[in-house]
């Protein structure tokens, strides 16, 4: 069967799904038309496509296969595609409806990666067609996103049961052996409920450390790359606006955060890709998430590299950059502010000081 855009497009014309023969074993007809029968009575038109995503083959990201295949669709609603750099994810893109619907969609997709009692491919494809149909993605989302950062209470423990990490707890007979085991079990419990607090502890810690790198280095690079690029300048005004944003950041940089933020303005100066979110120093941001700090409102879609999204999928702390302490986005900069530049107008931020 072919995979090109046209010919899934002729496939989603009769039925709302595409399979690849990569994927029909896992989910198979009958199955499949169960969940046809969901899409059918859903208002929201919902059109999935299941081909695999691979570097260098036809498709190679998720975005790439909704725009082509809804150019040749031309049919607004929610397309979802399953993202094979985290395999229980499912990314939707929608054309038509409003703000809202478009945001509950998208989470739709996300929230069923943290509903892990779904465990079949087909499970959680079913889940997120239900949520996209009934418009309660954002909703399973926030529910879902908090139960999985909320450290739950641990039950006390019982003769012959087992402790957190799996070893057995067993009640001996004799008193001075019961207080000991009861004393060793009490600082054990207090010991992983400190080390819970700390990961959780917001903002401060919940997204770790940044990596070390010499500032001399750093400083280096970053000069390096503000003379390459004002050497080959291009591109018109956009371009010098950059590059003269760079230069002023570099002179009055005092910190790892300020040269991490000539590298976001050289790499803006340049025309490429925003370079990662949490730190510039990872690279490009080659995936984009959906990302909100534990106990907070807002939610962030931000392009990071492959290893903080990653860590961001798995529920661990990114790498964050850190400035002078604390991650860097908490502090009153242009960095924080706009999210070196993912988030608002960096270059005008620094021009404008």
């Amino acid at each position: 069967m072919s995979s090109d855009g046209a010919a899934i497009a002729r496939v989603l014309r009769r039925t709302p799904i595409y399979v690849d023969p990569a994927y029909e074993s896992a989910l198979p007809k009958a199955r499949r038309d169960q969940i046809v029968r969901r899409i059918r009575r859903s208002k929201t038109p919902i059109f999935v496509i299941l081909v695999p995503i691979v570097a260098g083959s036809t498709w190679q990201s998720s975005t790439q296969v909704t725009t082509v295949v809804q150019s040749y669709l031309g049919r607004d609603g929610a397309y979802v595609t399953l993202n094979t750099d985290f395999g229980d994810v499912f990314d939707v893109a929608t054309w038509g409806g409003t703000d809202e619907q478009r945001q509950a969609a998208n989470d739709a997709g996300w929230a069923v990666s943290y509903e892990k009692r779904y465990k079949t491919l087909a499970a959680r494809l079913a889940r997120c067609v239900d949520l996209i149909a009934t418009g309660k993605g954002s909703e399973a989302y926030e529910q879902d996103h908090d139960a999985a950062f909320t450290p739950r209470p641990s039950a006390a423990p019982r003769p012959h049961a087992k402790d957190d990490d799996g070893f057995p707890v067993v009640v001996p007979a004799a008193a001075g052996a019961v207080v000991l085991a009861a004393a060793g079990l009490l600082w054990l419990r207090r010991r992983r409920a400190r080390a819970a607090v700390e990961a959780l502890r917001l903002p401060h810690t919940v997204f770790g450390t940044a990596r070390e790198a010499g500032e001399d280095e750093l400083r280096a690079r970053a000069e390096t790359e503000l003379v390459a690029l004002g050497e080959s300048l291009e591109g018109g005004e956009p371009a010098l606006d950059a590059y003269t944003a760079a230069g002023r950041a570099f002179d009055r940089a005092r910190s790892t955060a300020d040269l991490a933020g000539v590298l976001a303005l050289v790499q803006k100066g340049k025309g490429g890709p925003p370079l990662c979110y949490f730190d510039p120093r990872h690279g490009e941001g080659v995936i984009t998430v959906r990302w909100r700090a534990p106990g907070t409102r807002p939610r962030l879609e931000v392009s990071v590299c492959a290893t903080c999204a990653k860590a961001v999928r798995d529920r661990r702390a990114p790498d964050v950059l850190l400035d002078r302490g604390r991650p860097y986005y908490e502090a009153a900069t242009p960095w924080a502010e706009t999210g070196y530049g993912q988030l608002g107008d960096l270059v005008g931020r620094v021009l404008g000081e």
